[in-house]
C-alpha cells in the first residue's frame, strides 16, 4: 500500500527533511502495531528511524501527534477534492474509493495497526481525536458526500440516511479487517456491501 508523501503532513512554520520524515513516521507506525500507545516512546522513535530524539521533538509537539500522524501517513487513501466528489464521472469516483477500501482490507499489516488504535480509543482518547482531526474526519466526510451523491443520482433509495449507510460500510470494512475470513474475497466484498444496502451500478 503507498504511503502519503510526508510533505503534505508538514507542521506550519518547521522546515522539514523529507527523508527523516518519512523514517521517523514509519518508525513510530511499526512501533504502534508492535506494542501499543504505552509501549512506545520518542525515544524508541528515534533509535529506529536513525534521528536523534530532537529531530523528533521539534517536528511533533507529542508522542500522540506523532502517532496519529503516523496512521494517517500508513492508511494512506485517494485524496480527492471536494469538486472531484461531485464532478468527477461516479464510476471512477467509486472505482478510487472501493480500490482503496479492498486494498485496505487485504493489507495484513493493517489489522494489528487499526487494532491497537481501537484499542486505544479509551484508555488514550486523545490519540484518537488526533487521528481523527488528522485524517479521520475527512475521510468520513469525502464518503457522506459520495453517497450524498449516489442518493441524488438516484444509484441509492431516496430515503437512504448517508451518515447511517457510511457507518454500515466503515463497520463491515472493519470487521473485515480485523476478523478474516478462512476465504477472503476482498476485491468483492465491498460490492456486495453496497448490494445489500441497495446501492444499483444505474439508476
Amino acid at each position: 500500500m503507498a504511503a502519503r508523501n510526508p510533505d503534505e503532513l508538514r507542521t506550519a512554520g518547521r522546515p522539514r527533511d523529507p527523508e527523516a520524515d518519512a523514517a521517523i513516521l514509519r518508525a513510530a507506525l511499526d512501533l504502534f502495531a508492535e506494542r501499543g500507545v504505552d509501549g512506545t516512546s520518542i525515544e524508541q522513535i528515534a533509535k529506529r528511524a536513525g534521528v536523534a530524539r530532537l529531530t523528533v521533538y521539534r517536528r511533533w509537539s507529542s508522542k500522540e501527534e506523532l502517532l496519529a500522524q503516523a496512521i494517517a501517513y500508513g492508511r494512506n487513501a485517494p485524496d480527492l477534492t471536494d469538486e472531484e466528489y461531485d464532478t468527477l464521472p461516479y464510476p471512477e469516483v467509486l472505482a478510487r474509493m472501493l480500490g482503496s477500501m479492498a486494498d485496505s482490507v487485504a493489507d495484513r499489516k493493517l489489522a494489528p495497526l487499526m487494532a491497537q488504535l481501537l484499542g486505544s480509543t479509551f484508555s488514550h482518547p486523545e490519540l484518537f481525536d488526533a487521528f481523527w482531526a488528522a485524517s479521520g474526519a475527512r475521510r468520513r466526510e469525502g464518503g457522506v458526500r459520495l453517497i450524498e451523491r449516489a442518493v441524488r443520482d438516484g444509484l441509492l433509495p431516496a430515503d437512504s440516511d448517508p451518515e447511517v449507510v457510511v457507518d454500515i460500510i466503515i463497520g463491515a470494512l472493519f470487521y473485515r479487517l480485523l476478523v478474516p475470513p478462512r476465504h477472503d474475497d476482498v476485491q468483492e466484498f465491498v460490492p456486495r456491501v453496497l448490494r445489500q444496502i441497495g446501492f444499483r451500478a444505474s439508476p
